[in-house]
């Protein structure tokens, strides 16, 4: 299965279930077992699971802070068990920077943008002085400030590609 088309799938699943199943993510990290053991060996197993690990370490503040699901991250560590750090690493980079466009324009959309610096203000403020950190609050209004990461990720994904080569 083609990463293009994991990523695919992944995003309509999210957008309409809410939700990545394990299954997806369970071949994804499959073919990316098999491809870097059929590259290098048995040293693929290590690049493999080095570059699995390195979405999970980076992104484990946000998933703990709710800001980040667990389906994401794994989709960035399919990425890495298939493809070389320097595509995991745009990857990212871009990914968050089209979530925060995404973002950016809910809130506008919304017309919350100010009502929501000022509740992310008091967060960091809370976390600062209990050095504690609790679930992000809830928008009084349902899921108006939710977007769907892995739509991000898809096309942080296109576009790391084009850049890569």
């Amino acid at each position: 299965m083609s990463t293009l088309l994991l990523l695919s799938l992944a995003a309509a699943m999210d957008l309409k279930e809410g939700k990545i199943r394990n299954r997806l993510v369970l071949a994804g990290l499959a073919e990316g077992l098999l491809l870097q053991i059929a590259e290098a060996g048995w040293e693929g197993a290590g690049v493999f699971l080095r570059n699995v690990s390195i979405p999970v370490i980076l992104c484990y503040l946000l998933f703990l802070m709710h800001a980040l699901g667990a389906g994401d991250i794994k989709l960035f560590s399919v990425i890495g068990g298939i493809w070389d750090l320097h595509v995991l690493k745009l990857t990212i980079i871009v990914s968050f920077l089209v979530a925060a466009g995404m973002s950016l324009w809910k809130m506008l959309y919304y017309r919350n943008l100010i009502s929501r610096l000022c509740i992310f203000r008091k967060y960091l403020h809370q976390v600062i002085v209990t050095f504690q950190l609790p679930e992000y609050p809830k928008d009084s209004q349902g899921k108006q400030h939710i977007i769907h990461f892995s739509t991000a990720i898809l096309i942080g994904f296109l576009v790391a590609l084009e850049v890569a080569d």
